[in-house]
């Protein structure tokens, strides 16, 4: 499974529940909303030849073309938008994802001191 495991029905489930906020919002006036919204796919397993074939795969479904600027940072990202609402499918390749842990490795070997006067 490419996307991950997700119970019967999720994708009914999370259509219904967009659906249901869009309702809300739109009867509720007074409440704000954000600049814009994210929905975001990652496609979790496989290689990397497989992953970046499923975000073309996408990119074809949605009639739009991969993000060539995200594959210089070994992402690989389609996505399309409806206004300030934006789908997206995104693959990272192994060797961004060891470089990203490498990074957050040594989040606990360094303790700022607090600011003066906190």
């Amino acid at each position: 499974m490419i996307y991950g495991k997700y119970r019967e029905g999720h994708r009914v489930r999370l259509i219904d529940g967009l659906r249901a906020l869009a309702t809300y919002l739109e009867d509720r006036p007074e409440l704000p909303v954000p600049h814009g919204a994210n929905v975001a796919v990652s496609v979790l397993h496989g290689t990397d030849e497989e992953k970046k074939a499923e975000v073309e795969r996408i990119a074809c479904l949605i009639g739009s073309a991969p993000d060539p600027t995200a594959a210089g940072q070994g992402h690989h990202k389609v996505k399309v938008t409806f206004g300030p609402v934006e789908y997206s499918v995104t693959a990272i390749t192994e060797a961004a994802t060891a470089r990203w842990d490498a990074v957050w490795s040594y989040r606990d070997a360094v303790s700022p001191d607090p600011p003066s006067g906190a």
